[in-house]
């Protein structure tokens, strides 16, 4: 599924995601990918356990960093 994007910067793509949940070592995830600041940024959570986590970039980062990113950006 794909939303339609707000401006010319923003994309949100919504996937399940193949892989195996590191909290419940389940497969059910899914995947909200998206492009902030011209990064990417993605986040990731479990429907069984409903562990959640963002990565920016291809590296996993902690939530605090991606608030202040999309807080400079408003």
């Amino acid at each position: 599924m794909v939303a339609a994007p707000k401006s010319s910067e923003a994309s949100l793509i919504m996937a399940q995601t193949n892989g195996t949940c590191p909290n419940c070592m389940q497969g059910d995830l899914i995947t909200i990918s998206m492009a902030v600041s011209g990064r990417d940024l993605a986040f990731t959570t479990c429907h069984l356990c409903e562990a959640k986590w963002w990565h920016r970039d291809g590296q996993e980062v902690p939530l605090n960093s991606v608030i202040a990113q999309v807080a400079d950006k408003s």
